[in-house]
């Protein structure tokens, strides 16, 4: 039965490339490079090592916020909250 380390470089040929993250008991965990995560069962799993590197990651632009839409969000739910307890009492 094949064995692979976490972190290995492997090609399934359903699925291309990708990186071991997880060997577990009879099931190992692989990232393909489209950012998927399957399990196969490694005894019937037809995985073979492969020397092509990882692809770059590319690290994520956060979107920024503006100073009116927090602020906003919070003076609506304040008022909500005031009106319930105004038809409350």
């Amino acid at each position: 039965m094949k064995r692979f380390d976490v972190g290995s470089r492997v090609h399934e040929p359903t699925y291309g490339h990708g990186s071991v993250i997880a060997v577990e008991d009879a099931f190992t965990r692989i990232q393909f490079d489209d950012n998927t995560v399957r399990k196969f069962l490694t005894s019937l799993a037809k995985i073979e090592p492969s020397s092509e590197p990882a692809p770059v990651k590319r690290s994520r632009a956060r979107a920024r916020k503006t100073a009116g839409s927090t602020a906003t969000k919070s003076a609506a739910k304040k008022t909500a909250k005031t009106a319930k307890t105004a038809a409350d009492a």
